[in-house]
């Protein structure tokens, strides 16, 4: 594609300007801002305002405009017709000057339009592709990203491949560039109105231009056929603004503009040849002089082929190193390392064949100063160098170099590198010595003998430099004496490091003049080793910089001790001085170091110092021949002789015990771990030193040394402890032990020393071995249950060893579990089991074996561990079918009797069951998800027992049939084995029952059994199947005519006599089957049983508290019956119940709980049915104060509250004793020391007494304290409640949630406290106050209360998300429902209540405290938290009390009254006094935060009264309220006092016939002669008006008012 004239552009800009700012355009285009408008008459309305307004300045007007015709596009779709076209030639013509606005939001939509367009109009906008495809490329190269991505997408959305837009591109290549034309000869005059534009927009504008005109025909070039582009091209170069590029201010325009050229240069040199001279100009000359910040690497790259091709721009006048000397001053100008990459190879193509000294220095020295520019990256130094140092390596190609030469431009590199000086900083290079031993070759090839000289000389110089610095070095005393020696071994390391770059490019060159470097940097050296000797013999080898020294040449240039004479010279045999000293000196690792060279090349002398050495640290102190010995047995090739070595053996040895016990230093591990690493010790001694390793995993201090001792021998030596079964089998199971503990270091340590012993043992694994161990015994060091069960299912997994050797021995268990059932169990316990009584008829052998002493660390016992193992594993998924049918019954039933035995331990917590730590609440919360695991797997095993109802025999061959058969047997006495196996049978069947119904054949294997009859060997067997079935042997005929003969049984039987108390237990066992009141045995028999019952009471102390449980339960189940029965027999029932109670303290606890409970159970039934005959009624009646005082006997009695039935009995006991009269209560003394018992129930009991009977007593209180004239006191037995005030500090976090009976017994006191006030009258509430006050009694709970709530540290509680309600919570406290809610709920409740209170009854006393307190964040807490919940609701009442009070006043003599007011809304009360149609009023404000802000009172209308004794009544009644413990009735009565009492009596002025004057006073002034008052005012008109001082009514004179009275009137007129 060919141009046929030089453009195809309608408008072509022509400007004297050559691109720079300020020149004025002739004409314009469609980038100008001078282009005129678009003709925009047949646009639609919807957009010409958009449209117009495109045209305005402001840029959110313009982005405003494009929204809107954007929108306006998106509703007119292709579908629909697409949008019109004076819309998209409009467009079209605004479209290049809206893509280059200075906002970045308009040019990013106007790229975003331009693709709503070509979606609307389809083909109709493609047309206008040829006007609008330079503005639309020209942004996708547009700095600013969004705007770049809008033009790139909305290109994207029609050019899906590469092809297509490669195609596009040179399809339009003409459009392209004449918009790149146009772009490039605008200037920033045509582009921006000066005059309303920033000069900082215009340029970003201009930049912007012809930045996208550079960027365009670069891509051009990269796009299109460059062949095509020449004639365009061409003129594109004739555009002057173009070369004016070079040199522009901005980075990015003179990057891509140094990108162009070099493009061209590389594609079409001949289109450039014609431009050479404008090339040279602008590269060659302006370019190198301006600033190249970004840019230097571009302009150096185009600079280099620019040479390439025509080397001739450089030109003759002057030398090309002299044209770029300035440029080179200034470094890379913030480019990256790769500007000194390409400045090397523009130097090396550079022409003038000829370079004088004088130019190269110059050159150099400019090269050095941009390398140490302080702008120039540190990350760029070491090609810096390397391109420094390869110019001067051409350099003294080229001429021969005089030594001044060479000391001025490369000796000071050499020099900074080795030896840092600050004089030379411009010379300092990374430490990179590959730099140097080329240049340092090439010099010394140089036939000159001048420069071989001076060579020669430099390197001694240098030589002398570190021997003078190690000479001069500080002594040890210095505080520098480190640093001092660091920096010589450090130069010492960097001299060796260069010497051996040299000699290694010496050696690979193999010239004959590399041996002449060779040997000058061989005689340098000789003389830096020989100083650093001669300085460590004569300081005695202190200073480590210089042994550092001798260490670097060893290591890196081994040549220089091949000889040995420097080996000798260090370690002289016949010396043990210099010896001694060696080894005590900071040089030895260096030294070490040194002789470990000469190992392979001189063994024998190596041998011989190396002994030498060895001997004389041992002859050290422990503490410093540690570590010395730990640097010679380093050495690899020592092992052999250290083996051999008696001595240093047993040192070795000893070194590694103390580590392992934990009392060696870090230095002695080091030396431990040393010893293992290169093998030092001897076979056999690391045998002996395993053993005692894993004898000290055993001792519980300092675990962690022992441990780490075996991690040393795991990782250096795992075959020690794997050769032996025994050793590895008791570290294996120490290790499972250890993980187990606390401390995570510790048990990740030994888990992961586990993992790596597994990993190296190649036998088999013990794993059957230690769990059976750690089940059949227990102690200290047993392992855990978790870990047991881990390596079991391992075990499984593997499948390596039979399932049935996983579980516990059963005889083992059996055995242990013997010991556990020679204890009577608790007789409490009969309330919770379903046993009931059975509990009160167990027996034990006299010679019944004691418990065994076996536990682990948590308390277990070894059946507790086995239980709790079994059920694990049996939760796991094992199936227990998969063992043998004999071995799944012993363990089922082991495992059902221990979770029995479980479950009774955890009802009465006991500390000597199974588990000897059951109040721990870890352990008790272990012992219930043991036993809930254990039911859930019997239960499992339970439920797949299908075939178990259609059995004959219930006690078959089938795993449950031989689980009951075997439970049976064990029935057949009264020992606790048989009660538990009883238990266990009754909890199966009622679990076979709910699973699958009652057995068909139920009645005849019941017969077969032959257990149902009153017998020691039959009671147990025939309680459990009765509390087994249940309810479905309620139908049962054998179980009726059992009953019918146990109450048979009944007639003879007496307490004295054996059979008696199982005949009641399985009595009551029967009656408990049925429904009250639906026992299918005749009532006589029952009313005989109940008075054979009834005639023991007779003799009370002859029934044992057992037996009397047993009857009154029995009497409580047969009274539905017999309950219509007249007769003595009720009052004997009755009175035989308090005597229970009244004695009830002569038992002990777990022998009257539950005679108690039942006792309690029947009188209840007793008195629900009291109607039921009038002999009941009037016994009832009769015992009722009797019962009253026995019940409080009751709460009087000591407590065991560790068990859960004393708990059922006291719950059980509030309930009775909330119903107690209040007329019984004669003295509520006694009660107040109940609030404060450790039992809850007790404490609910006590409190709901005193809670009805205080306010009760509180105005009889009251009239005896006014008649006795005595100051109210609350009681001391209340008072003493509060002495022992709770702190946070007390309670740790997890037991003050479970609200302590301590903290609920304080609080509850308080809540009395306040119950005194709620019905005592003012003047006794006031005593109340005092009473707290004296004793500072709110101060603690105060400071409790915030603690608790939060408060205190700034959190309070947050009651809206508590929900904690106005009316329910806050204002009322209900103690039964508070103890259905979670502990902490209800102390919440409690201390907000109770905060609520103190605010209502002792406001005074708690703002007495909140100014005390002194912790700020709780005074913000607790005010912003009281505003918010509380002072609204305190507010109102206080509000309501005052409007109570006020509508009882009644009028005074004189018929005035206090008229009060009061607003809700405003917290106001307004209280005034009619006087002369006047009202004397005040107004009492209540504050948003009251009480803690106190009230204000205000004068609103003074009357009758002056200022003064105005302004006195209201402070007297803002102190009332104040000091009357913020009472506003008392302040309002106060003030009705002063007023009334002021008016009370005073008659009308006589001149006025007013009370009240104008200036609001009284009338003062009397006459002597009528005796009548006037108003001074009034008098003073008076005589003003008639010329006299006589009175008005009498006419007599008043001669006491004179001058000085005029002028007091005049004042106060």
């Amino acid at each position: 594609m060919k141009r046929t004239g030089k453009t195809s552009r309608s408008n072509v800009a022509t400007s004297t300007n050559k691109g720079g700012f300020g020149a004025l355009a002739t004409s314009t285009t469609t980038l100008s801002y001078i282009t005129p408008p678009p003709d925009l008459s047949n646009i639609p309305q919807d957009v010409v305002v958009p449209f117009k307004n495109l045209l305005k300045k402001d840029s959110i007007t313009k982005s405003k405009a494009l929204e809107d015709i954007l929108a306006y596009v998106q509703r007119h779709p292709s579908e629909n017709g697409g949008t019109g076209e004076p819309v998209l030639e409009a467009w079209t013509q605004l479209y290049a000057r809206t893509s280059i606005d200075n906002s970045r939001r308009v040019r990013e939509l106007s790229h975003t339009l331009l693709l709503e367009l070509f979606n609307s109009a389809k083909n109709r906008m493609a047309k206008r592709i040829p006007s609008i495809v330079g503005p639309w490329l020209a942004g996708t190269f547009d700095r600013d990203r969004a705007v770049s991505r809008a033009a790139t997408d909305s290109l994207s959305a029609l050019l899906t491949t590469e092809d297509k837009t490669a195609q596009f591109w040179r399809r339009c290549q003409i459009q392209i560039l004449d918009y790149a034309i146009e772009a490039i000869s605008e200037t920033p005059d045509t582009l921006s109105d000066e005059r309303s534009t920033t000069k900082e927009d215009i340029e970003a504008k201009y930049y912007r231009v012809v930045g996208s005109s550079l960027s365009l025909v670069l891509n051009l070039l990269k796009k299109a056929d460059a062949a095509e582009l020449g004639d365009g091209l061409a003129q594109y170069f004739e555009v002057e603004a173009v070369w004016s590029m070079a040199a522009i201010q901005d980075s990015v325009v003179r990057r891509t503009f140094y990108q162009l050229i070099q493009v061209c240069l590389e594609a079409l040199p001949d289109l450039l040849k014609p431009y050479l001279s404008q090339i040279g100009r602008v590269l060659v000359v302006d370019s190198l002089k301006v600033n190249q910040a970004s840019s230097a690497a571009d302009l150096v790259k185009v600079l280099t082929e620019l040479t390439k091709l025509f080397p001739t721009v450089w030109g003759a006048k002057k030398h090309p190193l002299q044209r770029v000397q300035q440029f080179i001053e200034k470094g890379s100008q913030g480019g990256s390392a790769t500007y000194w990459e390409d400045l090397d190879r523009l130097l090396s193509v550079l022409p003038g064949e000829t370079i004088s000294a004088e130019i190269a220095a110059g050159f150099l020295k400019s090269m050095r100063k941009g390398i140490s520019n302080r702008e120039e990256p540190h990350a760029n130094r070491l090609h810096a160098w390397a391109c420094y140092i390869h110019a001067f390596e051409r350099f003294i190609g080229v001429f021969t170099p005089t030594p001044a030469f060479l000391q001025q431009n490369f000796y000071p590199l050499t020099q900074q590198f080795l030896h840092k000086d600050p004089d030379l900083s411009e010379w300092t290079s990374p430490s990179q010595p590959r730099l140097f031993p080329k240049a340092w070759e090439i010099i010394t090839r140089h036939p000159d003998p001048d420069v071989r000289k001076s060579v020669d000389g430099e390197w001694q110089r240098l030589a002398e430099l570190v021997v003078s610095a190690m000479s001069n070095s500080l002594p040890e005393v210095s505080k520098e004496h480190q640093n001092s020696q660091r920096g010589l071994a450090s130069e010492g390391d960097r001299w060796f490091t260069l010497v051996q770059a040299i000699l290694a490019r010496c050696q690979s060159q193999n010239l004959p003049e590399s041996g002449i470097l060779r040997d000058v940097i061989t005689s340098a050296s000789s003389r830096v080793l020989n100083g650093a000797l001669d300085l460590l013999i004569r300081r005695n080898f202190k200073p480590f910089g210089a042994a550092s020294v001798l260490q670097s040449a060893a290591e890196r240039c081994p040549g220089f001790f091949s000889d040995g004479l420097l080996i000798s010279s260090l370690f002289p045999l016949d010396s043990p001085e210099q010896l001694n000293s060696i080894i005590t000196s900071p040089s030895l690792s260096h030294l070490v170091f040194c002789l470990e060279k000469i190992s392979a090349e001189q063994p024998a002398r190596f041998m011989s110092i190396w002994k030498a050495l060895v001997e004389a640290s041992l002859q050290l102190d422990p503490a410093s021949s540690v570590s010395a010995t730990k640097l010679l047995i380093s050495i690899p090739c020592a092992a052999g002789e250290a083996q051999q070595h008696e001595q240093l053996q047993k040192f070795l040895i000893s070194t590694w015990l103390d580590c392992a016990k934990g009392n060696g230093p870090s230095a002695s591990w080091e030396l431990s771990e040393a010893a293992l690493s290169f093998k030092a010790v001897h076979e056999e001694s690391l045998k002996s030193l395993t053993a005692s390793v894993v004898r000290q995993l055993n001792v519980s201090e300092k675990l962690g040394s022992a441990l780490r001792a075996l991690e040393l021998i795991v990782h250096q030596k795992p075959t020690l402890l794997s050769e032996d079964e025994n050793v590895h089998l008791s570290v294996v199971t120490r290790l499972l032990s250890l993980t187990e503990i606390t401390d995570q270091n510790i048990s990740q340590k030994a888990a992961a020393l586990q993992l790596l012993l597994d990993q190296h043992y190649t036998g088999e694994r013990p794993l059957v071995k230690i769990i059976q161990d750690n089940l059949d015994t227990a102690g200290p060091l047993s392992l855990g249950i978790d870990t047991l069960l881990q390596q079991a299912l391992a075990t499984v997994s593997s499948g390596t060893s039979p399932l049935e050797d996983l579980f516990p021995n059963s005889n083992v268990w059996m055995n242990e579990l013997s010991s556990f059932l020679q204890e009577v169990p608790n007789p409490s316990l009969s309330l919770t089991s379903s046993l009931g009584g059975a509990y009160l008829l167990v027996k034990i052998s006299p010679d019944a074996a004691e418990q065994s002493s076996q536990r682990d660390r948590q308390g277990r016992s070894i059946p507790a561990r086995m239980a709790v193992y079994t059920s694990k594993l049996l939760s796991s998924g094992i199936q227990v079918s998969s063992l043998p049918q004999e071995f799944q019954v012993e363990l089922l039933y082991l495992l059902y009797l221990t979770t029995e035995l479980a479950t009774d331990q955890m009802t009465v917590a006991i500390s000597s069951g199974l588990w000897n730590r059951i109040a721990d609440q870890e352990v008790l919360a272990e012992v219930d998800e043991f036993i809930t695991r254990s039911r859930k797997s019997i239960n499992s095993m339970v439920s797949g027992a299908d075939d178990w109802r259609e059995s004959s025999d219930l006690a078959g061959n089938t795993l449950v049939g031989r689980l009951i058969g075997i439970m049976l047997q064990q029935t057949r006495d009264f020992s606790p084995k048989a009660l538990y196996s009883a238990k266990t049978l009754s909890d199966l069947l009622q679990g076979l029952v709910e699973a699958h119904g009652p057995p068909v054949k139920l009645e005849e294997w019941w017969a077969k059994l032959g257990i149902l009859r009153a017998a020691p060997q039959t009671t147990f067997a025939a309680l459990a199947i009765i509390t087994g079935f249940g309810e479905t042997l309620a139908s049962s005929k054998t179980l009726t005519n059992f009953s019918i003969r146990m109450i048979s049984d009944m007639m003879g039987a007496f307490p004295g006599l054996e059979k008696t108390l199982y005949s009641v237990v399985l009595l009551n066992a029967c009656l408990n089957v049925y429904e009250a009141g639906k026992v299918p045995i005749e009532n006589r028999k029952q009313v005989i049983a109940f008075k054979q019952m009834a005639s023991w009471t007779d003799t009370p102390d002859e029934i044992s508290p057992r037996l009397a449980a047993e009857t009154c339960k029995a009497i409580h189940r047969m009274f539905p019956n017999i309950k219509s029965m007249y007769g003595p027999y009720w009052e004997q029932i009755v009175a035989y119940c308090l005597h229970l109670w009244n004695n009830a303290a002569q038992d002990p606890p777990k022998a009257r709980v539950p005679y108690i409970y039942s006792s309690l159970k029947l009188m209840s039934a007793l008195e629900g049915d009291a109607d039921a005959n009038d002999d009941l009624e009037e016994t009832l009646a009769q015992y009722s104060q009797a019962k009253s005082q026995a019940l409080i006997n009751l709460l009087k009695l000591p407590r065991d509250l560790d068990f859960h039935p004393s708990q059922i009995v006291d719950e059980l006991l509030c309930r009775v004793v909330d119903k107690v009269p209040l007329e019984h209560l004669n003295d509520l003394s006694d009660l107040y020391g109940l609030v404060a018992s450790d039992s809850r129930a007790i404490q609910t009991a006590a409190f709901g007494i005193l809670h009805r009977a205080l306010p009760a007593a509180q105005e009889k209180l009251a009239v005896d304290l006014l008649l006795e004239k005595k100051d109210g006191r609350l009681p001391d037995e209340l008072l003493s409640l509060l002495l022992d005030a709770p702190t946070l500090e007390s309670y740790p976090e997890d037991i003050l949630v479970q609200f302590p009976t301590p903290i609920r017994s304080y609080l509850l006191a308080w809540l009395l406290i306040f119950d005194t006030y709620n019905k005592a009258p003012q003047k006794l509430r006031n005593d109340y106050t005092d009473c707290l006050k004296a004793e500072d009694y709110l101060g603690p709970l105060m400071e409790f209360m915030f603690d608790v709530l939060g408060h205190s540290a700034a959190h309070p509680l947050n009651l809206d998300k508590e929900k904690f309600t106005e009316d329910d919570h806050i204002r009322t406290y209900d103690i039964k429902l508070a103890d259905s809610e979670p502990e902490e709920h209800n102390m919440q409740w409690l201390l907000i209540h109770l905060y609520y209170m103190v605010l209502k009854h002792l406001p005074g006393l708690f703002k007495k405290w909140y100014l005390a307190c002194r912790v700020k964040q709780t005074k913000v807490a607790v005010e912003a938290w009281t505003k918010k919940h509380f002072s609204p609701l305190i507010v109102s009442e206080a509000l309501d009390e005052v409007n109570e009070w006020a509508s009882k006043q009644e009028p005074d003599d004189d018929g005035k009254d206090l008229i009060i007011k009061i607003s809700k809304a405003s917290r106001e009360v307004s209280a005034g006094v009619e006087v002369d149609d006047e009202m004397a009023s005040i107004a009492v404000r209540v504050p948003p935060t009251y009480p803690i802000e106190s009230v204000e009172v205000i004068g609103v209308n003074r009357v009758a009264v002056s200022e003064k004794k105005w302004q006195n009544w209201i402070m007297a009644t803002q102190g009332v309220i104040t000091f009357a413990n913020g009472s506003i009735t008392d302040g309002l009565a106060a003030f009705q006092r002063n007023i009334i009492g002021t008016l009370k009596g005073q008659s009308e002025c006589a001149i006025c016939y007013s009370i009240v004057s104008s200036d609001k006073k009284l009338p003062d002034k009397k006459c002597g002669t009528c005796k009548h008052f006037f108003h001074r005012i009034c008098l003073y008109k008076w005589f003003q008006s008639s010329n006299t001082n006589s009175c008005p009514l009498c006419r007599n004179p008043i001669d006491y008012l004179g001058q000085e009275t005029d002028r007091r009137t005049q004042r106060d007129l």
